[in-house]
């Protein structure tokens, strides 16, 4: 893994699962879309399962079918919540 944008070198050097949690929160969809591999090999690295779960759910999100008015499943919204309160809680448990 050498060649990294910028962005994703925001990730790499994160100090503490917290940091990953909010990079992950905050980092724009199409980054998930684009560099998912990327972003999982960085969590794996740190060993960071809760988050390597929510870049899971992100990405089953961004490629789920919506609904015909454009929401997504009740399912597929439940299952990126649940994932995405299990990395926080993670994140606060050892965060820096």
């Amino acid at each position: 893994m050498t060649e990294l944008l910028p962005i994703l070198e925001e990730l790499r050097d994160a100090t503490g699962w917290r940091a990953q949690a909010e990079w992950l929160s905050s980092v724009p969809l199409g980054v998930i879309q684009r560099d998912h591999l990327r972003i999982r090999e960085l969590l794996k690295r740190d060993g960071f399962e809760a988050g390597d779960a929510y870049l899971t759910a992100l990405v089953a999100t961004i490629n789920a079918r919506r609904l015909a008015d454009g929401r997504y499943p009740q399912t597929v919204v439940l299952a990126l919540e649940i994932a995405r309160i299990s990395m926080w809680d993670a994140a606060r448990g050892k965060g820096e």
